[in-house]
């Protein structure tokens, strides 16, 4: 049975990629991260950290991307949109990179083809497409679940946010933020404090920014990770997240 990625859309969230790879976090406009930072650098490649990556192109800017089965990465669909010549990058400037750590990782592979939700987005502004529809399914040329357990994708809405919670689920962002660009980090326990666009997106507070599209937002519920959401967006107001 193939996983519904449909799911996703209960909770996205849009930040422009990063404009280059290294930036210090005195050039990072303070408004992305609301009061006091929580990330923390992830050491570790274990399960599910090792399931995540960095997705660089050929323009320079990089996001964030999950494996969520043997060849399929989940990432934001601006991520993918070259604003200078207007249209969508080419598979072939994708380069997926798992469990990248300052100068190692775990494995690499080119992207073959991906696909859009809606295959068209909004003539008036691709670049920044309605949010809900902001996630993009990409296809590598190399099966990377040899060296990484892809992560399952959870379902979220209103009710099962409280169930979650009641039954001690707590949230975790993870990616690689601009001015970390070498390493991932994650902000445990952030919290999740609303929902819009009937459902399909989610208010967030984890410590996300530049470089931070389409990393993800995990569920962790009994021993065990779950995306519900996905980060898209940054904005001014407290609390900060789209997802």
């Amino acid at each position: 049975m193939k996983p519904d990625y449909r799911v996703l859309l209960l909770a996205l969230v849009l930040s422009i990629p990063s404009a280059t790879g290294v930036a210090s976090a005195q050039n990072l406009p303070r408004s992305l991260i609301q009061g006091e930072d929580d990330r923390t650098l992830v050491e570790e490649r274990d399960f599910p950290w090792s399931a995540i990556g960095r997705l660089n192109s050929t323009l320079g800017p990089f996001c964030t991307g999950t494996l969520i089965g043997s060849q399929q990465v989940l990432t934001a669909a601006h991520c993918l949109w070259n604003k200078r010549t207007g249209a969508w990058l080419p598979p072939c400037a994708l380069h997926f990179v798992l469990g990248y750590q300052r100068s190692g990782f775990l494995a690499h592979s080119l992207v073959v083809s991906y696909k859009l939700e809606g295959e068209h987005l909004p003539e008036a502004n691709p670049a920044r497409p309605e949010l809900a529809r902001d996630w993009a399914v990409l296809t590598l040329a190399r099966d990377l679940s040899t060296v990484a357990k892809p992560i399952p994708v959870g379902p979220l809405d209103p009710e099962r946010l409280g169930a979650y919670k009641a039954k001690g689920g707590t949230f975790v962002q993870a990616g690689y933020s601009r001015d970390r660009a070498h390493i991932l980090s994650r902000h445990d326990n952030c919290s999740l404090a609303g929902f819009a666009s009937s459902g399909r997106l989610v208010l967030h507070a984890c410590d996300a920014t530049f470089g931070d599209s389409g990393s993800p937002i995990l569920l962790l519920l009994d021993d065990t990770y779950r995306i519900v959401a996905m980060h898209l967006a940054t904005t001014g107001q407290d609390p900060a997240g789209i997802a």
